[in-house]
């Protein structure tokens, strides 16, 4: 075998690790149509682009045509005018750090740098913001959600903005629960505050208005609200593109303007940055853009007809076997619980053996109880009856042992149960119960302990 034959090989059994996200099983992570011909598109892309640099685009050139046409179509999604101006960033973590940097720089420049400024956050707000605020040197805030709605308290939120306060985040939807933030609302307040506000849309961007427009009660949530400043909204989510693909959209050039680096002064080449990397492959804008082009407004309407047709038989078909929603269908997301916790993590725990990956979410105290998350995609359209059937066995079946052994060694040794992360078929369990067992500080810092220990 040459060596060639060798790495190629190696590279088989490496991807044999993975759950294969074209099954449909993966209900997180991963937002998959189903389309073969999308599947060509981007490895074909990747064929082409892969060796680029879209640090230079006077270079690369295809960079400034690709990036400028997906800002194009990102912007007529939600009602941008030609004032509105973007960035192509490698994921909505970026997105999310460049939009608190821009609040950050227009804070300092009305309040100077003598206060730490503040981010306003609903405690469903995605954690990228906390870190990009954590980074940046702010300060976050928490904001209350209302507990039936599962959206922002406005009120709340009204009591908490003040001279120091940088920015606010909407969400359009919450990942957590999926439900959409009143944007106009808080809109409205924030722009007679003189405060900014970041739409979080990293999830619903592609989708949301492509459900209003087969019918789905979509309340408005992009640039035709005043008061809206910045809005994120990732293509490698339901623009159906590969990691990693986001756009961040900004109401002015002059706002955008604060969040690009420039360095003249060395003496190597101008250094110009648009977003946080620098040296970094066109291949997955590319294909961003091929898929664009081949879907166009029509495409992305079918995938949205099949994703919904899905969600709603699996949430019938959930419903119908007891659980109950945490919070109002208002996106592709359902969060589901059942009124026993040892019933859900029974549930869980088989459908998790039988190939099914979903996500777990925590108890709230005042919010919500756990419950299973899921992210549905086009492709799960094709798995619905199976799905289904796997979910009423599982909660028909007995607990298996595996899950048996978790709840024995929590109850005996916390450390040799936190030795166990990685090694057992049912971590998310794990974690969800050790998690719940400790202060958040001490959990956090075991958290680290782990992710070091994981990586050795």
């Amino acid at each position: 075998m040459t060596a060639l034959e060798e790495v190629l090989k190696a590279l088989d059994n490496a991807r044999k690790l993975n759950i294969d996200p074209t099954q449909g099983r993966l209900f997180t992570y991963i937002y998959e149509t189903g389309v073969d011909e999308i599947r060509k598109i981007i490895r074909k892309a990747f064929e082409y682009f892969a060796e680029t640099n879209a640090l230079d685009p006077m270079v690369f050139r295809s960079a400034f045509l690709f990036e400028k046409e997906v800002i194009a179509f990102a912007k007529d999604l939600v009602n941008a005018d030609d004032e509105v101006v973007g960035t192509v960033t490698y994921g909505g973590t970026e997105s999310i750090m460049l939009a608190v940097k821009a609040a950050r720089e227009y804070f300092r420049k009305r309040k100077g740098l003598n206060e730490i400024p503040e981010v306003l956050l609903p405690i469903t707000g995605h954690p990228s913001i906390r870190k990009a605020a954590h980074y940046l040197n702010m300060r976050t805030v928490d904001v209350p959600i209302d507990s039936e709605s599962k959206k922002v308290n406005v009120e709340a939120l009204k009591d908490k903005v003040n001279y120091k306060t940088a920015l606010v985040v909407v969400s359009a939807p919450n990942f957590p629960y999926g439900t959409i933030d009143p944007v106009k609302d808080v809109a409205e307040y924030a722009r007679d505050k003189g405060v900014p506000v970041h739409v979080d849309s990293c999830l619903g961007g592609y989708i949301l208005p492509f459900m209003k427009e087969l019918g789905e009660p979509v309340p408005s949530f992009g640039f035709e609200i005043e008061g809206v400043m910045s809005l994120s909204m990732d293509t490698h989510k339901y623009g159906y593109a590969p990691k990693g693909v986001s756009v961040l959209l900004f109401r002015s050039g002059e706002y955008k303007e604060e969040t690009i680096y420039v360095d003249l002064r060395w003496p190597g080449y101008p250094f110009i940055n648009n977003i946080v990397l620098s040296s970094r492959s066109i291949a997955p804008l590319a294909a961003a853009w091929a898929i664009m082009k081949y879907l166009g407004k029509k495409g992305y309407l079918e995938l949205t007809g099949r994703l919904l047709r899905a969600r709603d038989r699996i949430l019938k078909g959930l419903m119908d076997i007891g659980f109950k929603s945490i919070a109002p269908i208002e996106s592709p997301l359902l969060s589901l619980t059942l009124n026993s916790e040892e019933e859900l993590f029974k549930f869980y725990a088989n459908m998790t053996l039988k190939g099914w990956v979903m996500g777990l979410q925590p108890r709230i105290e005042g919010i919500a109880s756990y419950n299973i998350h899921l992210t549905l995609s086009p492709i799960h359209k094709k798995v619905v009856n199976e799905f289904l059937k796997d979910a009423r066995e599982s909660l028909e079946s007995p607990s298996p042992k595996e899950l048996i052994e978790i709840y024995n060694v929590l109850k005996s040794n916390t450390l040799e149960a936190a030795s166990m992360v990685g090694k057992s078929s049912l971590d998310s369990i794990l974690i969800a119960k050790l998690l719940e067992s400790m202060p958040k500080g001490v959990a956090e810092d075991l958290a680290r302990k782990l992710t070091v220990e994981v990586y050795r």
